[in-house]
């Protein structure tokens, strides 16, 4: 159709709104039988049935001008309805489903709402005065319903279909570090290999190292060693599954030895040529595997951890004064800053690790004595 004037407009835009009404007739009734909420069923077929009452009104708008009832194909509300129909044939509960059917039934609602305002608006400006009025009714009622779902999604309805697991945030994972054993010793002070047992006193091997956060170096797992003949097993577990036993002055977790035997497998090399990106993907795949106690009980996240005490003066634990200074006060206690110091010779300052221990002060007119000049991991 040629569209010569606002009169030519007009007429197609009635026309779009009839096709538009009849879809609705034919979808609402769809509606109503898949929803559960008593007030939302009773709203949408009140509406179903004003919508045959617009197309009565549409009706005789195109009798007052002496024309014949036209319709044209209304491809935007079909779009809408084949929406709605995907999401209703979607597995979801009765409450989510409900949720979802207010969604549907507002854009529907906001169509007609959007296509009635532009044709009131050119029957008015065409002097068409008492077409207008009876768009301008149907605009209300539009309107009316709208506001009616918006009341029932606000009052409850959206409340039902929440869970609890909704309001929690997941967790970026950190980009790990691995700590080699000798520094992990040299942080115990003892060079004594630290062995893991279970409950049944069976051994799993000994520990070999960690893998720490690499923001803040809170420990998250630990390396363990299983042994072998020819070759030698590693295999990490989360640091909050260990305990330890002074007495048999081992490390103990209540698992059984082939459980242990299937987690994932470390190799220290390979993680060494990972980058930080896969680092990343590295981790996720580990929280997969042992998902965080945090997370499971909703709690929140803890950056530094419950460092068990076998580990809390370890001073493999190294980081920058900037983020050394944004730490708590229960982790300050545990880090070893990198600082500045003065050479001995006339070469240029350089950066230096310096181990601070804060449970013990130097006295008046010492330097505290420098930690081997080991490299940051």
């Amino acid at each position: 159709m040629r569209l010569s004037s606002l009169k030519d407009l007009y007429f197609d835009e009635l026309a779009d709104l009839y096709d538009a009404e009849t879809q609705i007739v034919r979808t609402l009734p769809r509606l109503v039988d898949a929803a559960r909420a008593p007030e939302l069923r009773e709203s949408l077929k009140k509406h179903c049935d004003e919508s045959r009452l617009h197309l009565e009104r549409l009706e005789l708008i195109f009798t007052h001008w002496g024309e014949r009832r036209r319709s044209s194909p209304c491809a935007g509300l079909a779009g809408i309805v084949q929406e709605a129909d995907e999401r209703l044939n979607e597995a979801a509960t009765e409450d989510v489903r409900d949720a979802a059917i207010i969604g549907a039934a507002q854009r529907i609602e906001h169509y007609e709402i959007a296509a009635y305002g532009c044709a009131r608006t050119y029957a008015r400006r065409l002097n068409r005065l008492d077409e207008a009025r009876l768009l301008q009714e149907t605009l209300d009622e539009e309107g009316r319903t709208d506001r009616r779902l918006t009341e029932l999604a606000e009052s409850h309805i959206n409340d039902d279909a929440r869970l609890e697991a909704d309001f929690r945030t997941s967790t970026p994972p950190r980009r790990l570090r691995y700590v080699p054993m000798d520094v992990v010793a040299k942080g115990r002070g003892s060079q004594t290999p630290l062995s893991v047992r279970n409950d049944a006193g069976d051994p799993l091997g000994n520990l070999d190292g960690l893998l720490a956060d690499g923001d803040l170096g809170a420990v998250r797992y630990a390396v363990f060693d299983a042994g072998g003949l020819l070759s030698h097993r590693r295999y990490l577990l989360p640091i909050r599954m260990l305990r330890y036993d002074e007495r048999s002055a081992a490390l103990h977790v209540s698992i059984d030895k082939d459980v242990a035997e299937r987690y994932p497998a470390f190799d220290a090399d390979e993680f060494e040529k990972l980058n930080d990106e896969d680092r990343v993907g590295y981790e996720s795949r580990l929280l997969q595997f042992f998902p965080r106690e945090e997370a499971a009980a909703g709690a929140p996240d803890n950056r530094v951890g419950d460092l068990p005490p076998w580990l809390l003066k370890g001073t493999w634990i190294t980081v920058p004064p900037r983020r050394a200074q944004r730490l708590p006060d229960e982790a300050r206690a545990f880090v070893n800053e990198f600082s500045p110091v003065p050479s001995e010779s006339s070469e240029p300052k350089r950066e230096r690790m310096v181990a601070r221990d804060h449970d013990e002060a130097a006295p008046r007119g010492e330097t505290p004595a420098a930690a081997p000049d080991d490299k940051p991991r």
